[in-house]
């Protein structure tokens, strides 16, 4: 009887750590049948705050007309960048593993600036400015943190492997920062330039609804989802001092 062990290659480490992730969280994928769609939008009620210009101090032939990303209004107050997730969820469509978000350096501000993904799915770092940029991830779930150089050209492609909000800081030019909701289940949406936002295959069920934005805050509704067509579900903040880390 041949006892020699078997070599364990790195794609099947990362195999056996995804399905040890779905244990752990116990998100399980399912044919979700008569699902539901949810879409809504997020808007801004009273007074803009007026955003401080960022502190360019390097760079600045290259780095100029970096914008303030922190609260981006568009179209009738609607707000960008908010990030919804379905919270509560036992199961429901799968997750796509293959897919990889990117996130890119270009003229001294990483694009896009909020994101969100999946448990088991990536996030590749690129740098497409001719100068050195850092990507340090600070997480506040059960990550590791990691800190990786980013020379002009470099591509270094990370694993998600636990859920939480992901803070992504440059420590060459300390007011480039981007953020990552990493969730355990694909039911997700980021808000585009309207505020606009929409999610679908949701199981019927009775959930809370989760809005998070870097300024604005945080923001939960409870609803119930019925089999088929389609629910709205809107959000609306007031512009508050500070921001969300």
């Amino acid at each position: 009887m041949n006892m020699t062990p078997k070599k364990i290659t790195g794609a099947t480490l990362w195999l056996a750590v995804l399905a040890l992730i779905g244990t752990a969280y116990g998100y399980d994928e399912i044919v979700v049948k008569d699902g539901a769609m949810i879409r809504g939008s997020v808007k801004l009620e009273g007074a803009a705050p007026k955003l401080a210009p960022l502190q360019i101090t390097k760079y600045k032939e290259i780095c100029k007309d970096v914008p303030n990303e922190t609260l981006i209004l568009g179209p009738n107050r609607g707000v960008r960048y908010a990030v919804i997730t379905l919270e509560g969820i036992g199961n429901g469509k799968a997750v796509e593993k293959e897919v990889v978000h990117e996130l890119d350096n270009v003229k001294c501000r990483f694009t896009p600036h909020v994101q969100a993904a999946s448990v088991g799915q990536f996030v590749q770092l690129k740098n497409s400015d001719p100068i050195l940029h850092t990507a340090h991830a600070r997480f506040t779930g059960n990550q590791p943190e990691f800190n990786v150089g980013l020379y002009p050209g470099r591509v270094s492609r990370k694993p998600l492997i636990a859920p939480g909000l992901v803070r992504i800081q440059c420590e060459v030019h300390p007011w480039m920062a981007a953020y990552i909701v990493v969730t355990d289940h694909p039911y997700y949406a980021v808000t585009d330039l309207y505020g606009e936002y929409e999610m679908s295959e949701v199981p019927p069920g009775t959930y809370q609804l989760k809005i998070w934005h870097e300024s604005l805050g945080v923001q939960e509704k409870r609803i119930e989802i019925k089999a088929g067509g389609a629910q709205g579900v809107d959000f609306n903040f007031t512009a508050v001092a500070g921001v969300k880390k």
